[in-house]
């Protein structure tokens, strides 16, 4: 699940399209997870793009994006409002099994999906996600973890320093969307404090690149540097 329902507001101006839909290196930003995506042998991408899912779904047309994708099944849903982020995933219950790996479409880490997924099946943890390692968190607000691999809280994002933030990318299980009620719902804000205070989300760490296309300072730097960084991280 790829969410791609924002509305890019701190990008007016920079861009007129869907953030996942700007063009980074060449390319939309979306062909950019979708590669990843493919690496790992993922099958099916379901991009939650909101109430207008359909003009989300005709530029993606345009751009050639699924049809550079064979192996790919990609489809787009749309929704009947603006539904947040955990009420878009409620909305695409039935195509999700035990799990659901979530992707937010405006940004992207170097991660290997084979060990994040080895790491959540071990850890036994409803929800697991990304923690990846930066320079400085004062955009973002640092995650506090207990002695291991349990998440105890975020901290603001006035924090500055290096740490750990939230990289955007979860496996959650299927019980915990089944909790959601019907409506608008936020996953930060509403899956995640529950099940952080009962112990049950996992971080999974790495250390490797990080981009975030949400400003446009930070798109800027992804557009200056994303391919260069990327092209590097797959030679190793």
């Amino acid at each position: 699940m790829i969410l791609a329902g924002g509305r890019a507001t701190r990008l007016a101006g920079v861009a007129d399209r869907p953030k996942p839909l700007i063009d980074v290196g060449g390319r939309p930003f979306l062909v950019w997870l979708l590669e990843d995506l493919a690496r790992f042998g993922i099958e099916h991408v379901l991009c939650l793009a909101g109430p207008r899912a359909a003009e989300f779904e005709r530029l993606a047309l345009q751009l050639g994006i699924p049809s550079g994708f064979p192996d790919l099944r990609i489809e787009f849903l749309a929704e009947p409002e603006s539904l947040g982020t955990g009420g878009a995933l409620r909305l695409a219950l039935p195509a999700i099994k035990d799990r659901a790996l979530v992707l937010n479409g405006d940004s992207i880490c170097d991660l290997d999906l084979s060990e994040f997924l080895r790491f959540h099946e071990a850890s036994g943890a409803a929800l697991s996600l990304v923690g990846v390692q930066v320079e400085d968190c004062r955009d973002f607000g640092r995650l506090r973890l207990a002695s291991g691999d349990r998440l105890l809280g975020f901290e603001e994002k006035s924090a500055e320093g290096p740490g750990l933030i939230n990289a955007g990318v979860y496996l959650i299980e299927r019980r915990v969307l089944d909790s959601l009620p019907p409506g608008p719902s936020s996953l930060e804000r509403d899956v995640l404090p529950p099940l952080v205070s009962s112990g049950e989300v996992g971080v999974y760490r790495t250390s490797g690149y990080f981009f975030d296309i949400g400003t446009p300072g930070r798109l800027a730097l992804a557009r200056a540097q994303l391919p260069q960084v990327r092209g590097r991280a797959q030679k190793r």
